[in-house]
């Protein structure tokens, strides 16, 4: 126990200290993107470091709860106004997992089951789940999402930069400042009951984010409805994004060379098209959709829904447009990568 607590103070005090370089140099997302970067830098170099399970369970419902609570009625009625985003989040989906598919089954010569599963823009832990349960190369998807996960959140805070204000306030710094230190008591219990319905009822769906939506849902019901407008605290938030970089970075422990070589680059190179392919769907739905591009490009994104959720609200750009854009498509990739998988043959083609 003692050694579990000083590696997980250890693994947190690093993520800090890389949040804080990266803040001192007015990158963008600095506690997000500079505790991935210790974290995968260290996890390559072989250092051991924990996060206990506990960390892992309550991310998701916390997270929920903090994008939840940019559901503010005027945000919600936005939201369905834009409604005819929806069939470009739908052809998008389709889009990237039969282009993935090809890409991994003629380019990279993988099995059609692990084809699927590592083509389709979801979150890291639903899709190797569900691949592994059709016969999927475990391994494998671990470390193509790993490697999509982390150029997605490497590189869409410096894109929307550029779009959003190439010359100005980095993004997320702004959004921080107008954050409270502390709430209420009340306010506390409100949310943190939000974030217990959420994590009690979501299990039983976790495999298209359960948790998260299920938090997000009751946090929005919350703040939608007035009954509180408290938004959770800056340390809060800095902490929560400490801890997805450190278990986003630290994905890379234990990877070989070899894998470097040809998986890690695949997954890189997966993700390339992926950015671009979401970039170009973001510019033709602009066209359609009355929403600035800076948050289309947040809405096509094809990072995990904890990442993109954390994106989106320490960003501060249409948080509630946002993020039902991504609960919307995590449910459309599991309808689509499950019903691929169950018509594709079963058995793994030899590579």
């Amino acid at each position: 126990m003692h050694d579990v607590i000083l590696r997980t103070v250890l693994t947190l005090l690093s993520g800090w200290i890389g949040g804080a370089i990266f803040s001192i140099l007015s990158l963008p997302l600095p506690w997000t993107l500079g505790s991935l970067t210790v974290a995968a830098i260290l996890s390559l170099f072989g250092v051991r470091w924990t996060l206990p399970k506990l960390f892992r369970n309550f991310t998701r419902p916390i997270v929920g709860v903090v994008a939840g609570s940019a559901f503010t009625l005027p945000v919600v009625l936005s939201i369905i106004e834009r409604w005819a985003v929806l069939p470009f989040l739908l052809l998008f989906t389709v889009t990237v997992t039969l282009l993935g598919w090809l890409f991994f089954r003629r380019v990279c010569r993988m099995d059609n089951m692990t084809s699927i599963f590592a083509s389709t823009p979801g979150g890291l832990s639903e899709l190797t789940l569900l691949g592994d349960q059709f016969g999927a190369n475990l391994r494998v998807l671990v470390l193509v999402h790993s490697a999509r996960v982390i150029a997605v959140v490497l590189t869409v805070p410096f894109i929307v930069q550029l779009i959003a204000d190439p010359t100005g306030t980095p993004v997320g710094a702004a959004a921080a400042t107008v954050r409270p230190a502390w709430m209420s008591p009340g306010d506390a219990a409100l949310l943190a009951t939000c974030g217990v319905l959420g994590y009690l009822v979501g299990r039983y769906f976790d495999r298209i984010g359960g948790v998260l939506i299920a938090s997000l849902a009751f946090s929005a019901v919350v703040h939608g409805s007035g009954w509180t407008e408290a938004t959770p605290p800056q340390w809060l938030v800095v902490l929560i994004q400490i801890i997805i970089g450190s278990i986003s970075g630290s994905r890379f422990a234990g990877v070989t060379m070899r894998e470097i070589r040809s998986t890690v680059v695949q997954g890189f190179g997966w993700a390339a098209i992926m950015l671009a392919t979401a970039f170009l769907f973001a510019a033709l739905a602009a066209a359609f959709v009355d929403a600035p591009l800076a948050a289309l490009v947040l809405a096509f994104a094809p990072g995990g829904f904890p990442e993109m959720t954390v994106v989106a609200y320490t960003i501060g750009i249409e948080v509630g447009f946002v993020v039902t854009c991504h609960a919307l498509r995590i449910i459309c990739v599991f309808i689509l990568a499950t019903g691929l998988a169950s018509l594709l043959p079963k058995p793994p083609d030899p590579a």
